[in-house]
C-alpha cells in the first residue's frame, strides 16, 4: 500500500542568507552592478500587484499608504514622512542588513527598484526618485514625487 520515495530532506536546514550573499556578490562582479540590481528589483516589484490598484484613478495618498504597507510586510518597518513638502518613505529596518553593509551598491538599488516596480505596476500617480541609504544610523529615505507635478 505504501512505497518509499527518494527525495531531498524537506526538514533539513535552510541557508538563505548564504544564497543571498552568493547572488549579491555575483551581481557586484558585473560591469554595471547598480543598474542590473535596479532592474532586478523593478522586475520583482512589478509582481507585487495589488487588487486595489487595478482600478484607474487611485490617488497618491492611497498609493503611498499601500507602498508603506507592502514594505512593512517585507520587513522594512517603514514610516511615512514629509519634509519641506516632499513625500518620503523611511525604512527603519533592512531585511538584508548583513549583506547590505558590505554591498550597499547592489542591495540599495534592488530596494529602490522594488519600490519603483511596485508603483509602476499599480499605475500609481507617485514615483520613487531615489533612495538615500542610511541618512541616519537606523533610517534610509525613499524620496517620492507626484507624477505630472513639477517639483
Amino acid at each position: 500500500m505504501f512505497r518509499a520515495v527518494r527525495q531531498m530532506d524537506r526538514g533539513g536546514g535552510r541557508r538563505y542568507p548564504l544564497l543571498a550573499e552568493i547572488l549579491i556578490n555575483g551581481l557586484a562582479a558585473e560591469r554595471n552592478p547598480g543598474g542590473k540590481a535596479l532592474e532586478a528589483g523593478r522586475a520583482w516589484g512589478r509582481q507585487l500587484e495589488s487588487p486595489a490598484h487595478r482600478a484607474k484613478g487611485i490617488g497618491a495618498e492611497e498609493s503611498i499608504d499601500h507602498l508603506v504597507g507592502v514594505l512593512d510586510e517585507l520587513g522594512f518597518a517603514p514610516e511615512r514622512r514629509e519634509s519641506d513638502g516632499e513625500q518620503q518613505v523611511g525604512p527603519r529596518h533592512c531585511p538584508c542588513l548583513e549583506v547590505a553593509e558590505t554591498r550597499t551598491s547592489v542591495v540599495c538599488p534592488i530596494h529602490l527598484g522594488l519600490m519603483q516596480g511596485a508603483l509602476e505596476s499599480w499605475e500609481a500617480p507617485v514615483a520613487v526618485d531615489r533612495l538615500d541609504p542610511l541618512v541616519e544610523p537606523d533610517l534610509c529615505l525613499a524620496r517620492l514625487t507626484l507624477e505630472g507635478v513639477a517639483r
